[in-house]
């Protein structure tokens, strides 16, 4: 008997083109008469078949498979977090980091993990939490970022950081990336972080664009707290984004 008996299926928001891989998936699933709960999204793709709710999925399932590209899969990860389901992405988007299984080996892959063959890889993740004037504004989970990042297009933002209390140094910069390590290969490398091995228990600060050349990347211990406070000199509008949301 499969670990996984009942199995949640997620599909990227508004895209025709995952219809494929999501019927091959269903196909699968309903030949060999094991159970299933699709999001809307999946929902709406197959007309006929009855969406679940997402507090339903984590009640319920076992495992969830994500059919899209990153972003549906950090989304699913966002929503899923608390959960304790393993996640695993079918490809269907541009470049398929975080989404193992590709459209073309759907059926033999299924059959692998559902015959428990297959190997969980465990990830750590951020919390963030945007404070204003002293009262909590928004806190969410992060898989592979947070970023502050100037609103404005050709102006810096001037940020005093801290690092478990202790000042860090003031950025001068067009943001700062602070990253995991599963997303030190994403915004965090294009500013030039360092990749970090996906299993490491680390965070990476990153400036975007600094102005000094000493405001350096630093890798910090993953238990820290890191504080992040626009200065009081800074005129420049911010935003923060969760894996980009």
């Amino acid at each position: 008997m499969s670990t996984f008996k009942n199995i949640a299926i997620i599909s990227k928001i508004d895209d025709d083109s995952v219809k494929d891989s999501l019927d091959a998936v269903i196909n699968y699933l309903d030949s060999n008469d094991i159970k299933y709960f699709l999001d809307n999204n999946s929902s709406l793709l197959l007309k006929n078949k009855k969406p679940n709710d997402m507090e339903i999925i984590k009640s319920k399932c076992d495992i969830a498979f994500i059919i899209g590209g990153d972003g549906t899969l950090l989304r699913s990860a966002q929503d899923l977090s608390k959960s304790d389901i393993p996640l695993c992405g079918i490809n269907r988007g541009r470049l398929g980091f975080l989404v193992d299984i590709s459209p073309d080996h759907i059926e033999e892959n299924l059959k692998s993990i559902l015959s428990d063959n297959y190997s969980i890889d465990e990830r750590i993740s951020l919390v963030g939490t945007v404070l204003r004037n002293g009262k909590e504004i928004s806190k969410n989970i992060s898989f592979n970022d947070v970023v502050i990042h100037s609103k404005d297009a050709v102006r810096m933002i001037e940020m005093d950081t801290k690092l478990n209390d202790e000042k860090l140094y003031t950025v001068n910069a067009d943001g700062l990336v602070i990253s995991t390590p599963t997303g030190s290969t994403a915004y965090s490398l294009s500013s030039g972080g360092p990749i970090l091995e996906p299993t490491m228990e680390a965070l990476v600060m990153v400036p975007i664009c600094p102005h000094l050349l000493s405001n350096r990347p630093i890798v910090v211990d993953m238990d820290s707290t890191i504080e992040i406070k626009l200065s009081e000199k800074s005129q420049t509008n911010a935003s923060v984004t969760f894996d980009g949301q």
